[in-house]
């Protein structure tokens, strides 16, 4: 499937984000959808080729969720990071 733009693939996307916020929303309800997106896009990613919309969706769910947790704890203090990727929500 051709997208095009981030935007609109994170809308394709959307569905299994909100499974995912679902799963795990007793231990972590602070994170939201563009945390797992902003994990996911720069580790793991930008280093697969041809990926499927059905390969990122098992992505989503089967992330480690500790994982997006540090990798957020560790962007929060920068700010123009905080305010320039956490705009599709």
């Amino acid at each position: 499937m051709n997208y095009v733009s981030q935007e609109e693939l994170f809308k394709i996307l959307k569905g299994a984000f909100q499974v995912k916020l679902r799963l795990i929303r007793k231990e972590h309800a602070y994170i939201k959808m563009i945390d797992i997106w902003n994990y996911l896009k720069i580790n793991k990613w930008c280093k697969d080729k041809n990926l499927t919309i059905s390969e990122m969706v098992n992505d989503i769910i089967d992330i480690n969720i500790d994982k997006v947790d540090l990798f957020l704890k560790k962007q929060l203090p920068n700010e123009e990071f905080f305010h320039t990727n956490r705009v599709f929500d």
